[in-house]
């Protein structure tokens, strides 16, 4: 996140709902915030540190594995005639 900040660039929020999140992000999203659920931060670099530390351990631990997934979910869909069910 600090490296991305380094850039001129905007910063664009998407609801974890939206249709326009790319496969990348599926199961990612929820997975980043949940540790910093509840938590009050009092400065932008607590916030960033905070984000960083989430991101790292999703990696470390590989609990981003919802795109490896995907396929599955592709299929189900398929399979439903194109409706998508969510958890199964």
């Amino acid at each position: 996140m600090q490296k991305w900040l380094q850039y001129d660039t905007a910063l664009l929020y998407h609801p974890s709902y939206s249709p326009y999140l790319s496969p990348c992000d599926f199961n990612l999203i929820p997975k980043k915030t949940e540790p910093l659920h509840g938590i009050r931060f009092r400065t932008v670099p607590e916030i960033l540190q905070a984000a960083d530390r989430s991101i790292r351990t999703i990696n470390t631990t590989g609990a981003a594995k919802g795109i490896l997934r995907l396929p599955h979910r592709w299929q189900q869909v398929v399979h439903n005639a194109g409706d998508y069910t969510e958890g199964q």
